[in-house]
């Protein structure tokens, strides 16, 4: 029997969305550690209530040993609680579900809030913007809408690994496209699955935890895009693995719309 979808604010969660995000939350936890130095204290408050979070959605205690890291126990909670997802009050996974992005931005709020007014503005600017309605590659338009489930006319043909309202919009850096163009690999904008190309921006500062501003359009960045198979004719030697965050600043990355509204070709991108 399918799930019915959950409301969350202004965004629309189906039962698979909702199952797939407590899958995703042991992976979430470590994009957002990812290649950082965070203060262990903080790490291990914010990671303590996300984990207590998902016992109560289940009444379960998890394995606290000391030895057990602490994305595997959150991965571990979040297994359990997508294996009893039936059993979960709706309202509470709603409330789950809304809390979870506030909760992980708490590990990349600065100790000074002063630093973040001090630190130079990361800005470029959009170069591509790209839809489709099956595959890769999306097809490119001038201008298009944002709405919180995305980009008006772009939806995902197999959605088990996409199409979350947390990966309502997948940006890409045009420098990084250029790395591989000029390596030989036959690959353009688009050609990867992103819908928004963006360029001039500091790619090593577009991570989870920060937001990207397309003119009004608002979003927080959710975690890196896993690389797929579906990839691999893009590069003359099939390693799609090439687009992995494990490589370096080189990866796609998910957002979620806080913000609908139009984007441009042309239009400023800022990464705060």
């Amino acid at each position: 029997m399918a799930r019915p979808p959950i409301i969350v604010g202004n965004h629309k969660y189906s039962g698979t969305d909702a199952h797939r995000t407590l899958l995703s939350v042991g992976p979430l936890w470590r994009h957002h550690l990812h290649d950082v130095v965070r203060d262990p204290n903080r790490v291990a408050t914010v990671g303590a209530e996300l984990a207590q979070s998902l016992e109560s959605l289940i009444g379960l205690r998890s394995d606290k040993n000391p030895d057990h890291e602490l994305g595997a126990r959150l991965e571990q909670l979040g297994e359990s609680a997508a294996s009893k997802i039936d059993e979960i009050d709706p309202q509470k996974l709603a409330t789950w579900l809304g809390n979870l992005w506030p909760t992980l931005a708490k590990l990349h709020e600065p100790a000074n809030r002063d630093a973040t007014t001090a630190q130079t503005k990361n800005v470029g600017m959009i170069v591509g913007i790209q839809v489709s309605t099956n595959s890769v590659p999306k097809t490119s338009i001038a201008r298009g809408q944002v709405n919180f489930d995305g980009l008006d006319g772009d939806r995902q043909m197999a959605r088990t690994h996409h199409g979350r309202p947390w990966q309502a919009l997948c940006i890409w850096s045009d420098e990084v496209i250029a790395q591989h163009v000029n390596a030989g690999h036959p690959i353009a904008r688009g050609s990867a699955g992103e819908n928004i190309t963006v360029s001039k921006l500091d790619w090593s500062k577009v991570r989870p935890g920060a937001t990207l501003e397309f003119g009004s359009v608002k979003t927080q960045i959710t975690g890196y895009a896993i690389p797929c198979k579906k990839n691999a004719r893009w590069f003359s030697d099939g390693d799609y693995q090439r687009l992995s965050h494990e490589l370096g600043a080189v990866s796609r990355v998910y957002c979620l719309v806080t913000q609908p509204g139009e984007i441009a070709v042309g239009d400023a991108v800022i990464c705060n």
